[in-house]
């Protein structure tokens, strides 16, 4: 966590200390995470999954989509089934 001083004015100075955003883990694995789940869903404001996802838990059904295994294999049920 970098800390710097800081002059925060009329002769006060002091430390201002910036924490690191937490890495996201893998929904299925644990691994350190740089993806989220683009399955589409009605309960999330962004629209999609977002379950954090590391490279070798993706499943790609198309180029610039990534599914988390869960969403994955209902992907391949919906496509087995028509």
């Amino acid at each position: 966590m970098p800390c710097h001083p800081t002059d925060f004015g009329n002769g006060a100075r002091g430390f201002v200390c910036t924490g690191r955003k937490r890495r996201q883990r893998c929904a299925a694995c644990g691994r350190p995470s740089d993806l989220l789940c683009d399955w589409k869903v009605t309960n999330r404001r962004s629209g999609t999954c977002d379950a954090p996802i590391c490279a070798a838990c993706t499943h790609k059904p198309a180029k610039g989509k990534d599914l988390c295994p869960k969403h994955a294999a209902e992907w391949a049920e919906r496509r087995a089934a028509g």
